[in-house]
């Protein structure tokens, strides 16, 4: 088995994962559970629900590894797949799970860059920079979640949503505009973009 590192290109790793590499496996895995299960809070909070689905995709590529094609992006394919899966799983469950509207898991992906915004002063920022992205409507925060969090292309982002790319550069464009407009304090205007650009790159 070959060893694989967080460096490994995720073309590598699918390839050698389809041929049968469970290190492949694992590390693509480990790289994906996180934004998978924080993308799966987008649909409904409830984490058993997003685990169980989570968990019945990663068993389901395996048994199928074989018949799997090659990907341009196993990203895309990860992100597609598994959201198809979730609305598949609580569709039926419409009565017992509770939907959400928002986006919560920006606020656990804003804190992996935390190294990237120190002290009390600039944590008040992320903490007003993230409010702020909770006003956005739940399809403009989806969108902007899959371009810059998950580096998605626009094209991308219209086939995982069934949109035309169009739509998805007006969505972009219309969320940041709204960024700029629901942050009116002119003072901290230039902050409030240095820390959302500082946390997406």
């Amino acid at each position: 088995m070959a060893q694989f590192t967080k460096h490994t290109d995720d073309a590598v790793l699918w390839n050698c994962f389809r041929n049968g590499d469970e290190d492949a496996y694992t590390e693509l895995a480990r790289r994906y559970y996180r934004p998978l299960a924080q993308y799966g809070r987008r649909f409904t909070p409830n984490m058993q629900v997003v685990e169980d689905a989570l968990q019945d995709l990663l068993v389901h590529l395996w048994l199928h590894r074989e018949s799997l094609n090659e990907t341009p992006s196993v990203r895309f394919y990860l992100l597609k797949s598994f959201r198809n899966r979730i609305l598949k799983t609580i569709k039926p469950l419409a009565e017992e799970v509770e939907l959400t509207n928002h986006f919560d898991d920006l606020n656990a992906e804003f804190s992996r860059e935390d190294s990237m915004i120190q002290g009390e002063n600039d944590l008040a920022l992320k903490k007003q920079v993230r409010n702020v992205m909770n006003q956005l409507p739940s399809r403009q925060q989806e969108v902007i979640y899959l371009r810059f969090f998950q580096n998605l292309k626009p094209e991308e982002i219209a086939g995982l949503l069934s949109i035309n790319p169009q739509s998805v550069s007006n969505l972009i464009q219309r969320a940041l505009h709204n960024l700029r407009e629901i942050w009116t304090s002119a003072s901290s205007y230039s902050l409030f973009f240095y820390s959302f650009y500082q946390i997406l790159y």
